[in-house]
Order: C-alpha cells, then sequence, then structure tokens
C-alpha cells in the first residue's frame, strides 16, 4: 500500500512541475513578443542636390570627395570635411576640356565651400543653414567679347552666399526632403539681383533617391551673349547608393534651354553629368 501511495505521488508532482513549466512559458510569450525591426536607410542624406544646397550637415570627424562632369570634357572636384557637428568646411577646383585630346583649360583658382547649420530640426520645425560657395557648374568663361562671354563667370552662376530650409517627410517606406533657399552670387557684373532655389529628394526603396531642383536664376535673366532667356534652370538627377558611403549619380541639367549655344545660334541641348561622391570617417 505503501508504495501505491508513494508513486501516485509522484506522479501528482510531476504534472504538477509539468504545469507549472508551461505556465512560465506562456507568460514569457506574452512578455516577450516578437518585434519588427525597420532596416535604415543605406545613405545619408545629401548637403547637395544638383547645384542648389541643402540644410543638411556633413557627420562630425567625416569627410566627403565629390566629382562630377560637364560638356566639354570638364570635370569639377571637391573636398570637403565635417569640423564639428554644425560647420563644414571645403575646397573644389575643376578645368573643361580634361576628358579630350585638346589641352585642358583649369579654372583660374580653387573655390571655397562654408556651410554652417543655424537651427537643427525637432521633427516639427525645419533645419536651418547659411553658407558660402564660389564653385558654379560647367567651364569657367573669362571675360572675352569675341566669344560673347562679357563677364568672367561659370557656366552656371556660383551661389554665393545662401540661406537654406530643409525639411523631411515620411513618404510610404522611404522619405522625401523639401529645400527651399535664396542667395547672393558674386558673379554679378552684369545682372546682381538676390535670387530663390527650391528642390526635393525622394527615396526610392533602399538605395535610390530621385532628386529635383529649380533655379529661379533672377539674377542671370539680363540678356548678355548666351544668357538671359530668363527660364530659369531646372534640374533632375537619380542617384544609386553602391554602398552608404559610395554613391554613382546620373543628372539631367538646363531642361528648359535656358541659355544659347556655347557655339553657333540656336538653343542649347540639355546638359548630361555623370557624378561620384564618397563619404568616409577620419577614425572608426
Amino acid at each position: 500500500m505503501k508504495k501505491v501511495c508513494t508513486f501516485i505521488l509522484i506522479l501528482i508532482a510531476t504534472a504538477a512541475i509539468a504545469q507549472t513549466s508551461r505556465d512560465d512559458r506562456q507568460r514569457d510569450t506574452k512578455v516577450a513578443p516578437r518585434r519588427t525591426i525597420k532596416i535604415p536607410p543605406a545613405r545619408p542624406q545629401p548637403r547637395w542636390l544638383l547645384d542648389i544646397p541643402t540644410a543638411w550637415m556633413l557627420p562630425r570627424g567625416s569627410f566627403d570627395v565629390d566629382f562630377k562632369s560637364f560638356p566639354g570634357g570638364g570635370i569639377q572636384g571637391s573636398l570637403n570635411i565635417g569640423l564639428a557637428r554644425r560647420l563644414s568646411v571645403g575646397l573644389a577646383y575643376g578645368g573643361s576640356g580634361i576628358l579630350t585630346e585638346s589641352v585642358p583649360e583649369w579654372n583660374p583658382r580653387p573655390e571655397i565651400l562654408v556651410r554652417y547649420l543655424l537651427v537643427e530640426t525637432d521633427g516639427r520645425f525645419p533645419s536651418l543653414a547659411v553658407g558660402y560657395s564660389s564653385l558654379g557648374y560647367g567651364m569657367y568663361m573669362k571675360k572675352d567679347s569675341v566669344s560673347r562671354f562679357y563677364e568672367d563667370r561659370y557656366l552656371v552662376k556660383s551661389p554665393g552666399f545662401y540661406v537654406v530650409l530643409s525639411k523631411n517627410y515620411p513618404f510610404y517606406d522611404g522619405d522625401v526632403s523639401i529645400h527651399l533657399g535664396g542667395n547672393y552670387s558674386l558673379e554679378n557684373e552684369i545682372d546682381g539681383d538676390p535670387n530663390l532655389f527650391i528642390g526635393a529628394d525622394l527615396g526610392l526603396g533602399y538605395d535610390m533617391v530621385y532628386t529635383a531642383e529649380y533655379d529661379f536664376a533672377f539674377n542671370d535673366n539680363k540678356r548678355s551673349g548666351i544668357f538671359g532667356l530668363g527660364r530659369g534652370y531646372l534640374n533632375m538627377g537619380l542617384s544609386w547608393y553602391i554602398t552608404p558611403e559610395l554613391s554613382l549619380e546620373l543628372d539631367f541639367r538646363n531642361l528648359l534651354l535656358n541659355r544659347k549655344k556655347l557655339i553657333g545660334t540656336g538653343n542649347a541641348v540639355i546638359d548630361r553629368e555623370i557624378r561620384l561622391v564618397y563619404l568616409q570617417y577620419f577614425t572608426n
């Protein structure tokens, strides 16, 4: 009889232990539900669209190298350094005819780029940045009445001093940023009006970005040689982020044909540009 009672007690204890273990597993499942992790985009925010600046900054302790082509076999390159969370500085240089059989024509001087973040977005209000850039787009043309260049300037004027607002919004599975600003170029021998610009960049999936910008060109709408048609500059581009640090970009510029041909008469064609941007940190 004692053996039977002992056997029954062992069965009851075993069943109680099993039930307690099952209850613990159920509680653990309720406390720690499965989490869904959102993969962050494989790219930083662009500091420039095509020509217009944004209010986004280089991370502190990082640098980027930016190479772009332009018609006539030209190349422009710039190096920017994030000195602080709110301050970046850079130098740029280039020339035309580099990718041709002719002798390259180098720009007369290196150009300076500086940006300072005045206000950082808190989710409700946009970021606000001010800066200076003496780098324009395209070949640098010296004053020459025979070639119908009546002032020393870039094909598209440099921004000069600028102020820009930038705000990011969620858009489906990605994001879209809107940029609005104004600038005063120092290439103002013929037309020195202040100028406005607007642009946007749209994330397309994990590693593609579409950019579009419109430069009102109020400072370049007085008839002078090939310039001053008064249509402004509309540009669009598509960037592929091969890695988070390296992007390859195809740009289409001057979609409104806002100038005449460099040689001869008639309207200019749309400019096509290849651009390569590499971002890296000084320390890991």
